[in-house]
């Protein structure tokens, strides 16, 4: 529902008295309004944009109303005032009338441009009055353009049905014409901008305009696209609806004489929109409440004159009125209510009739019942006494309905979770990608949907299974295993239902998506769901069984058929078929996608093994101090290793051996200094490069490990992965075990590994047996 902020002072003024806030919410409860907020600008615009934005703005109390959608008359401060005094008796409702002119002015709609037809079905319609010498104020000012907002936005849907112009009369010349015009022909400086630009390029401007951006796919922004026009006889642009008007002609508090036009492509909500328009503000007229007609030649020749303010006249039994609300009233009782309601009403003598006129102001007034509603407001809802029905009725569900909730209750505590698609879907949904023949299907049991709006509404479902595969594709990237069921009606047609041709028939259905087929688990669930219905397995006439059948929508020799008592068939259940999977997009992790992703990661570490074994040739390997450190680290290494080896037990020689330990242990420490200064880059680059695979393969199943890692390794192995599957391999864990292998290979390959007498000299591992001898001196790496 729309809501209009409106000073409280300005209130205060247009009601010619002051209220307190209680009042105010009093008077608007009493009217079928409601106070919704009591604020200021500063507060509102605080609370959205922060203190700073609003540090300077007004402080003042600002009332923020809720009205009906329909009210179209209490957008603006002047139609809701003017609403509320004749409710409180103190004014009369106004006459509204449409002054007579010497030469009516004319807009003359042309049937072409400059490059062709005019494209009627983009904006035909438009409409157009003037309000002679008017006088403004800076507040009528702001609420007459607050209110070609709200109109805009409320029944106009944003301009695309409705949008409006307003210009000073007297800085243009008439007849006025409304065409539309190639863009490269339109050139005109905009309202509020500084220079003049085509409409090219002013719609360029918009582009970048969060405001106006919104309102360019009414009418298109290709160049190509011819854009409507308004235009005085001088051609002097005044607008270009529904975007922007001229700065030529634009409003000031000097003007006089206002011309309004309204193009459309609904021409009564125009005709509504032009009378609410006119109506609330011909107040600001010389002679107020008049409006000068302006004659509107279509391109047939014909001529219309707008706007209407026509009053048209309703008659209300009192009897049917008082039945609606539960009042007894008499008749003049109710004639004295709705003119308090804008809506002038007379008894029609001799009757409990009411003849009720309703003004241009009051396009909301479309049937009795609209009347009665105006009754009770104007009665007051809280009036009107309760009372108890006559007829004693106690609501409860349909069995059936009774029935489908307890199962849907039961079968979500089991594990499974319950799935809600439209009645309606495409053809295909139903027969060619769930493998049925379209002309079987639909001769036996379709319902087809008369002009469909899209392909995805073409008929009423007559199974649930493509609905719930629908919803499987959906979700694809949920964690497995997925367990969905749907219990819904389907609509099948029914020849013996001489009212409608078709019937309901609830039915229930239900999905399983693993990487295993699980026939299993959906016999567990038809176990479960007859288990709670009461129905036991066996053979007999009181129970259920399952036998092989056929159906093209299920793998050959996976299908079963679900017999219940009496022999009758249930429905089916098994695997789908493989072309039914494809036809709906349904692929598992462990297919192919998987396995590419598991092949691109060993890519993937092959690429970065080898970048890092370039970059430590480049920056270590091919160094000579690097090979003259290593050179003699292998040299040591191998002097030790002979050494100790012919080693006796005197002390001179184990000393000989620590000192020639010592010094392949200082050699080691050089080479290491060595290395780590140029392998810094290399760790940036890794890290890098890391970081930004992770991101692509994060939260992704990339292999299946053969076994289930310790509870240790799992927190690698597992990283970011869903489910409670710890077979699941992420991807830091596949690429960390890949690289480093392939790393150790290339290693060995290109002789950049350590020599063999180094790799003996190095420190036994917690599982290597002790040292006897000489071999607790083998320590070092």
């Amino acid at each position: 529902m729309p809501t209009v902020g409106i000073k409280k002072v300005v209130l205060d003024k247009y009601m010619d008295q002051v209220l307190t806030e209680h009042e105010w919410d009093e008077l608007c409860f009493q009217y079928g309004l409601e106070l919704d907020e009591v604020t200021s600008e500063k507060a509102s615009v605080e609370k959205e944009k922060g203190s700073k934005v609003a540090e300077k703005l007004s402080e003042e109390e600002v009332y923020k109303i809720e009205l009906p959608a329909n009210r179209y008359d209490l957008l603006s401060v002047e139609g809701l005032s003017r609403a509320l005094l004749i409710f409180e008796q103190k004014i009369q409702p106004p006459m509204y009338k449409l002054t007579k002119p010497e030469k009516m002015v004319r807009l003359v709609v042309k049937d072409h441009t400059s490059g062709g037809k005019l494209p009627m079905d983009k904006r035909p319609f438009v409409v157009a009055a003037i309000l002679r010498d008017v006088t403004i104020t800076q507040e009528a000012y702001n609420s007459f353009i607050d209110l070609q907002d709200k109109l805009h936005q409320n029944i106009g849907r944003k301009r695309s049905l409705v949008s409006m112009g307003t210009h000073d009369l007297d800085t243009v010349t008439g007849p006025f014409e409304y065409r539309f015009e190639e863009q490269k022909n339109i050139v005109f400086r905009a309202l509020n901008q500084t220079e003049v630009m085509d409409a090219t390029k002013l719609l360029e401007t918009f582009q970048k305009d969060t405001n106006m951006k919104q309102y360019l796919p009414i009418i298109g922004s290709e160049p190509s696209h011819p854009y409507p026009l308004i235009l005085d006889s001088k051609g002097t642009v005044m607008s270009m609806p529904p975007m922007i008007n001229s700065d030529h002609s634009k409003i000031t508090l000097n003007t006089k004489n206002i011309f309004i036009e309204m193009t459309a492509t609904d021409l009564t909500k125009a005709k509504v929109t032009l009378d609410t328009l006119c109506c609330l503000f011909s107040q600001y007229c010389k002679e107020p409440y008049t409006v000068e007609p302006v004659e509107v030649v279509m391109p047939d020749g014909s001529v219309h004159v707008y706007p209407e303010l026509s009053y048209r006249t309703e008659t209300v039994r009192v009897e049917e009125v008082n039945k609606k609300i539960g009042i007894d009233l008499s008749a003049n009782e109710m004639a004295s209510l709705l003119s308090r309601m804008s809506l002038e009403s007379k008894v029609i003598e001799g009757t409990d009739t009411l003849s009720v006129v309703i003004p241009p102001t009051r396009h909301d007034v479309l049937h009795e019942c609209d009347i009665a509603e105006d009754v009770g407001v104007a009665y007051g809802f809280n009036n009107i006494v309760h009372k108890l029905p006559e007829a004693h009725t106690v609501g409860a569900p349909l069995p059936m309905n009774k029935f489908t909730d307890l199962l849907r209750i039961n079968l979500a505590m089991i594990g499974w979770t319950e799935a809600l698609n439209f009645a309606l879907c495409s053809k295909d949904d139903l027969t060619t990608k769930i493998r049925l023949e379209e002309k079987d299907e639909f001769s036996r049991n379709g319902v087809v949907i008369a002009n469909p709006k899209t392909q995805e509404f073409q008929v009423a479902r007559t199974n649930l299974l493509s609905g719930l595969l629908k919803t499987l594709a959906s979700n694809r990237d949920m964690p497995l295993p997925l367990r969905l069921f749907e219990i819904q009606d389907v609509v099948l047609r029914d020849d013996s239902n001489k009212e409608v041709g078709a019937r309901n028939e609830r039915r229930l259905a239900a999905v399983y998506m693993n990487r295993t087929a699980g026939f299993e688990i959906i016999h567990g669930f038809l176990d479960r769901v007859m288990q709670l219905i009461g129905i036991p397995y066996g053979f007999n006439k009181k129970s259920y069984y399952i036998r092989e059948d056929q159906c093209p929508t299920y793998f050959n020799g996976r299908c079963a058929a679900i017999v219940g008592p009496n022999d009758v068939v249930l429905g089916r259940m098994g695997i789908l078929h493989p072309e039914v999977l494809t036809a709906f997009g349904l692929t598992l992790p462990t297919g192919t996608a998987m396995y590419a992703d598991c092949v691109l990661i060993i890519l993937i570490s092959i690429f970065t093994a080898l970048l890092g074994e370039g970059l430590t040739y480049v920056l270590v390997y091919r160094r000579e101090e690097y090979q003259r450190l290593k050179a003699d680290m292998d040299r040591k290494a191998k002097k030790l290793e002979r050494r100790k080896e012919t080693v006796t037990e005197g002390k001179n020689q184990k000393r000989k051996i620590e000192r020639e330990e010592e010094r392949l242990k200082a050699t080691n420490r050089d080479l290491s200094m060595f290395k780590m200064k140029s392998m810094l880059a290399i760790g940036f680059t890794f890290t890098a490069l890391l970081s930004t695979f992770n991101n692509i393969f994060d939260g992704v199943v990339v292999a299946k490990l053969p076994f289930t890692p310790i509870s240790f390794v799992q927190g690698l192995s597992h990283r970011n992965l869903a489910g409670d599957d710890y077979t699941d391999c992420s991807f830091i864990f596949l690429y960390i075990l890949c690289t480093m292998t392939i790393r150790q290979n290339l290693q060995k390959a290109l002789g950049f590994a350590p020599s063999r007498a180094m790799n003996r000299q190095q420190t036994p591992g917690m599982f290597a047996p002790p040292p006897t001898g000489n071999q607790q001196f083998n320590y070092l790496r």
